[in-house]
């Protein structure tokens, strides 16, 4: 009775995160997009529409995604509150649904993971469907946002549990800075390479299964002195090992430390770091383009900092150090994928487009009728 009841609250959650009927009357229809092979889903952690804009600005340079032909919006509040934080900005985006501030992977009537039904994030979706799924991160692997596609709990802060969700997983990959509970044997036991440098990374071949614990410092810093890739670096090696799946792949690679500095309300770092997101995105749209049956979609989870423009001395500022409830930027490769540009998109909706251009739609996620 109780997980009837539970299966009945999911199937309208899904529904009203499915229904992709935007703001205004331009609606993009179920039928309006083609799928694709390979989607490769990159999220700027805290990288709102004036983020952006600072770095073009203050780094006096182009970005990446601004070469994609559609720009959409994403409303990005939670279950629970108007801004969101990144553990239920990352679930919207890994599962469909939205969830309480601090849930990973839950519905957020249902917290407790360990006896209830939790929803499918894409890259379970991925694996269930024959496809490979990696998930690539400049934060701690047990972060937020890579936990949100990786794990199920009721709270972003239960490390053990979050680690011990992702070494069990069926991943391909899962890239990062070191969690304090992942252990190379835990992971080698469960069928990963443990890899903690570059060159490690680099040595892996196809077929292989790989769990990074590579150092943080050195992201914060953006400097490879001791061996760290730099975040384009990952993505190129990701999509080269699940690009070996003859069935296509799901990737999830995010920028994090955007956010961290933002947080701090400091422009060197926060700029550095959307750069080096800049490169990352140019290595997925450069094989996309390559492939010819691949989708990129940027994003962010939230915005940080409140960064505004002063029309008077023409410079960008901060307003705060916290998360706002400000919209962010949705980056599409491809006009025929089911996004429409100047529309504004509930998060969870940018999830489930996915999951229909991945024709996961005529198996797991059948779309209303119109």
């Amino acid at each position: 009775m109780v997980k009837g009841i539970i299966s009945l609250f999911a199937a309208i959650t899904f529904f009203f995160c499915s229904i992709f009927g935007m703001t205004g009357t331009k609606a993009t229809k179920h039928e309006d997009y083609r799928t694709y092979k390979n989607v490769i889903l990159m999220i700027g952690d805290g990288m709102g529409f004036n983020t952006v804009a600072a770095t073009k600005k203050i780094r006096n340079t182009e970005v990446s995604m601004e070469t994609m032909p559609v720009v959409s919006q994403s409303k990005t509040r939670s279950a629970s509150d108007k801004v969101t934080d990144s553990a239920a900005g990352g679930t919207a985006l890994a599962t469909g649904t939205r969830t309480f501030n601090k849930g990973i992977g839950v519905y957020f009537f249902v917290p407790d993971a360990n006896n209830y039904a939790v929803p499918k994030n894409l890259c379970e979706l991925a694996i269930e469907n024959g496809k490979a799924a990696g998930v690539v991160t400049t934060d701690k692997t047990s972060g937020a946002t890579p936990s949100a596609f990786s794990a199920h709990e009721e709270k972003r802060n239960q490390e053990e549990d979050i680690s011990i969700d992702q070494m069990t997983s069926d991943l391909n990959l899962i890239w990062g800075a070191a969690s304090e509970s992942v252990t190379e044997s835990f992971c080698e036991e469960n069928g990963f390479d443990y890899i903690t440098t570059a060159t490690e990374m680099n040595n892996l071949e196809a077929g292989s299964r790989s769990f990074a614990q590579f150092d943080f410092g050195a992201f914060a810093n953006v400097t490879n002195d001791n061996d760290t890739p730099y975040i384009a670096d990952m993505t190129t090696k990701a999509i080269e090992l699940l690009n070996a799946d003859e069935d296509g792949f799901f990737l999830m690679v995010e920028g994090a430390q955007i956010d961290k500095f933002s947080h701090n309300n400091n422009f060197e770092g926060s700029t550095a770091q959307v750069v080096e997101f800049s490169k990352a995105i140019q290595v997925a749209l450069d094989f996309a383009k390559a492939d010819g049956n691949t989708l990129v979609v940027v994003t962010a989870d939230h915005e940080t900092g409140g960064i505004t423009y002063n029309e008077e001395t023409q410079e960008y500022y901060y307003t705060t150090g916290s998360h706002t409830a400000a919209n962010v930027p949705v980056y599409v490769s491809a006009t025929d994928a089911g996004f429409v540009t100047g529309e504004a998109y509930k998060n969870c909706q940018v999830s489930t487009q996915i999951a229909r251009v991945m024709g996961f739609d005529k198996k797991q996620f059948p779309a209303p009728k119109a």
